[in-house]
């Protein structure tokens, strides 16, 4: 099951880094936010999905290699394709279980490493996050057996501030859904270290979701666990929703933490409530 960094091992770095911000006033968070891991190579498992529904692709963004698989279905929802914008947790490797599930539910998947993560070159950043999702877009674009107008982006977490982006400044897509995503770059180390930090002192970027959803206009679900300890739902996705523009849903998932909405909700429920919102428009 994927998931993110302890809360614990979070509120620790911060405390250092809160130390350091008092005497280094240049020092910023924003590496808190990438734990990224360098890999030579992907272990991923072929057991739901085979080695030949699968295609390894490099792409380049901001000169650096990025590098994703682009999973190829023929489920009953085989004319659309989901890109997946995964968490902060190291590398495509650990959110394998949610492109299965994706897959399961019939829908083509695209899941890519940002730069910095698993195979991918360069640094992660908030511009990094950016151009990596405009890259993955442009390969699912440049494909000509995607439906074009059946693309959906989903962002978990992190990925949220990715898929977001696209949505609110580059393509309108079918859907846009995100799971356990933070409002902002201040509201998310309110949630972690249960202090008020300005954003603008500890972080460089902004990440600034909640501000971003009022310019999507993508019918757009939203789902977040009512036991995150990690991102609170109240100040971030309840805060990102109210933003939001019609049409959209709301699923709160009672007793889900910040990694476990898929499992709490159960693997067929959690399907059926993201396909059902999708063909529902």
């Amino acid at each position: 099951m994927s998931g993110e960094p302890g809360r614990s091992a979070l509120i620790g770095g911060i405390g250092v880094l809160i130390a350091a911000l008092s005497l280094f006033p240049s020092c910023k968070l924003d590496s808190m936010l990438f734990n990224t891991k360098q890999l030579t190579s992907y272990t991923i498992s072929n057991k739901v999905i085979p080695d030949s529904m699968r295609t390894f692709v490099s792409l380049t963004a901001r000169g650096n290699a990025i590098y994703g698989f682009y999973v190829r279905s023929r489920g009953p929802h085989a004319d659309g394709t989901i890109l997946y914008c995964h968490g902060n947790l190291e590398s495509i490797e650990p959110y394998w279980d949610r492109v299965e599930l994706l897959f399961s539910a019939g829908y083509n998947v695209f899941i890519f490493d940002y730069e910095g993560f698993g195979m991918s070159g360069g640094e992660c950043s908030e511009e990094a996050l950016y151009a990596d999702g405009r890259a993955a877009l442009a390969y699912l674009q440049s494909r000509p057996d995607v439906n074009q107008a059946h693309i959906v982006f989903y962002g978990y977490s992190l990925g949220g501030v990715v898929a977001i982006d696209l949505a609110a400044r580059v393509s309108t897509p079918r859907v846009l859904v995100c799971e356990s995503p933070f409002a902002s770059g201040e509201a998310l180390l309110q949630s972690g270290t249960l202090i008020d930090i300005p954003g603008s002192v500890a972080l460089k970027g902004e990440y600034d979701n909640a501000a971003k959803i009022r310019d999507v206009h993508a019918p757009f679900l939203l789902l977040h666990g009512t036991d995150d300890r990690f991102i609170d739902i109240t100040k971030n996705g309840q805060v990102i929703f109210d933003n939001a523009n019609e049409p959209k849903e709301f699923i709160r998932v009672p007793g889900a933490g910040h990694t476990t909405v898929p499992w709490t909700m159960g693997p067929d429920a959690y399907i059926k409530a993201v396909a059902d919102f999708i063909e529902g428009h």
